[in-house]
């Protein structure tokens, strides 16, 4: 069975760094998430799974993820045209390295889609920038492909 998920509208977040803020009263170390927009990703991935899946996929699972974030305004001409010379794929630091992207999109996915990520088997994921001839909003493409 395949199953394709879009999450529209919302930049894709990174799950992995973390900042320690302080001892809780037990006296233990608390971490919590660097990445202030972990949770409404995840939030966010987890409503459209649910309405794509209605059942929690027990199989082993491929998943394919497309992320497509928007282009800085400097990327552009005074046409609205993307400049030949900036880069087709997103790079910078600020964007978040793919294993993190995938890391907090595959916990969105554990209950709301799969019952837990370690029946992906195989992960296929890229990461571009916004074209204009397509789209210019962010948006993410999840493909999970159910493998018998």
């Amino acid at each position: 069975m395949k199953y394709v998920i879009t999450v529209d509208g919302i930049e894709a977040a990174p799950q992995g760094s973390k900042s320690y803020i302080g001892k809780n009263k037990m006296g233990r170390g608390m971490m919590i998430e660097s990445c202030k927009r972990v949770k409404p990703w995840r939030n966010a991935v987890r409503v459209e799974a649910k309405k794509v899946i209605s059942e929690i996929i027990k199989e082993p699972v491929h998943i394919e993820i497309v992320f497509w974030f928007e282009r800085p305004k400097s990327h552009f001409n005074s046409a609205g045209e993307v400049k030949p010379s900036e880069p087709k794929y997103p790079t910078k630091i600020n964007i978040g390295d793919i294993d993190k992207l995938c890391r907090s999109t595959l916990d969105a996915l554990t209950l709301s889609a799969i019952s837990d990520d370690s029946q992906v088997v195989s992960l296929q994921a890229r990461k571009y920038y916004c074209d204009k001839k397509y789209t210019t909003k962010s948006h993410t493409m999840i493909t999970i492909q159910t493998i018998s």
